[in-house]
């Protein structure tokens, strides 16, 4: 019997359409389980570099060519951007281990054990939320903003006594200043879950650069290309990154000085360890550390087994948030508002292991993570209100409190200098 091409279409039109949620949910679930997976890494993984892409083309910045004109406003959103959307978690640790590498350098410690400012159980939690509070001010406002200029110029003011005494050379600001523009990309590019491009990179010796004039810090003498000057942020960044592993070969050695302050600062690191665990959380700090680093600071080789453990679960971290975790939604909040009234400032979230400068609000002094940090025995937002300063802070704060309430106007003088300057417009 033959049936025609019309007979076929009329039987056809018979059988009543099924829905699409019907057939999928009919099919085999097994079937079904490797084309969602495929699709939600493909979705991940889309909507990760199309962000990343995204800020490149809203800022302008196609090609090398087009890098030499960034300015300081488009570097700081650059480097907001990794920090509060693309890579906070390592982003923080790149710049806390990036001040931890400086203590590697004797003349740096030998000034930290003569203040007293990281080794005193008092002193030493308010210095490292200061340091963080401050380098937050000028990295995280634009620097066109009064937060951002009067930030470097209340840092001036605190490194000027020591400047002048001949405690801070030139070169140890300046190896502080290469920290942060390496420290970033090292670890984006060895435990991130994706290095940086070339206009992040780029923006990091822009913006550094920026800091350093403003800092008055001098090149000439010590980078090789400070005599003809530089194309674009790339080649500040990669220049000071090459002075800067030639210098630690030289003042980077094992010192019994050097050995003081990164033993008093390994257990501030590894504070919200569990005691159990606190060997365990060493050994990942020595392991991330770095051969001379760990040298010079006289510490022993971590355990190879804790290396490789904390490698492996990098690597699978890298794989999981590149591939299987979707973008963030929310930008991370690290410095609150200015208040119109005081001025003061505070911040969002603890840098250190102490609630400086944070406002004890329902949610962080009641909520789940106030609980455990209570049960834990820790310090909660709202605790010794004297000590921590939950009103929040001035920039005449920041400091050692023998130095509180200092400088006023010497720092109102160099913010004068800076805005002068035009430090916002492009270094090069």
């Amino acid at each position: 019997m033959n049936f025609s091409v019309s007979d076929l279409s009329a039987a056809a039109a018979m059988i009543p359409p099924q829905p699409l949620s019907k057939i999928i949910l009919s099919a085999p679930w097994k079937q079904l389980i490797l084309p969602a997976a495929l699709l939600y890494v493909g979705l991940c993984r889309a909507l990760r570099f199309n962000r990343e892409n995204g800020l490149r083309r809203k800022l302008g910045y196609p090609d090398r060519a087009s890098l030499a004109h960034m300015t300081v406003v488009d570097a700081q959103q650059i480097i907001k951007f990794l920090n509060v959307w693309e890579t906070p978690l390592f982003q923080f640790l790149a710049l806390e281990f990036g001040l931890f590498k400086t203590y590697g350098v004797e003349s740096i410690s030998r000034l930290l054990l003569a203040t007293g400012n990281l080794t005193d159980p008092v002193r030493s939690p308010k210095r490292f939320e200061d340091t963080a509070a401050l380098i937050g001010e000028f990295m995280m406002n634009p620097p066109t903003s009064e937060r951002a200029v009067q930030g470097i110029a209340r840092m001036n003011f605190l490194h000027s006594r020591y400047v002048k005494e001949g405690s801070i050379s030139n070169a140890d600001l300046l190896y502080t200043l290469s920290v942060f523009i390496a420290e970033p990309e090292r670890f984006a590019r060895m435990y991130d879950w994706r290095p940086m491009n070339e206009m992040e990179y780029c923006a990091h010796g822009v913006f550094w650069k920026s800091v350093g004039d403003a800092m008055k810090i001098e090149y000439k003498g010590y980078l090789a290309r400070a005599g003809a000057g530089w194309h674009d942020g790339i080649e500040f960044a990669e220049d000071v990154t090459a002075w800067a592993k030639s210098y630690e070969v030289v003042a980077m050695k094992p010192s019994t000085v050097c050995a003081k302050p990164a033993r008093a600062l390994i257990p501030m690191i590894t504070y919200w360890a569990p005691w159990f665990a606190k060997p365990w959380a060493t050994q990942i700090v020595l392991s991330l550390m770095g051969d001379r680093v760990r040298d010079a600071f006289m510490l022993p080789e971590p355990d190879i087994a804790a290396v490789a453990i904390t490698h492996t679960l990098l690597t699978i971290r890298r794989f999981v948030v590149r591939y299987l975790t979707l973008p963030r939604f929310f930008e991370v909040k690290r410095l609150g508002p200015q208040d119109p009234k005081t001025g003061r400032m505070t911040q969002m979230i603890p840098y250190g292991n102490y609630p400086f400068y944070i406002k004890p609000t329902l949610w962080n002094r009641w909520g789940p993570l106030a609980w455990v940090i209570w049960m834990y025995g820790g310090k909660v937002p709202g605790d010794n209100p004297e000590e921590y300063m939950p009103q929040g802070y001035l920039f005449s704060d920041i400091g050692p409190k023998k130095r509180m309430g200092q400088g006023i106007k010497e720092a109102e003088a160099d913010a004068d200098r800076i805005r002068a300057s035009g430090w916002s417009g492009c270094p090069f």
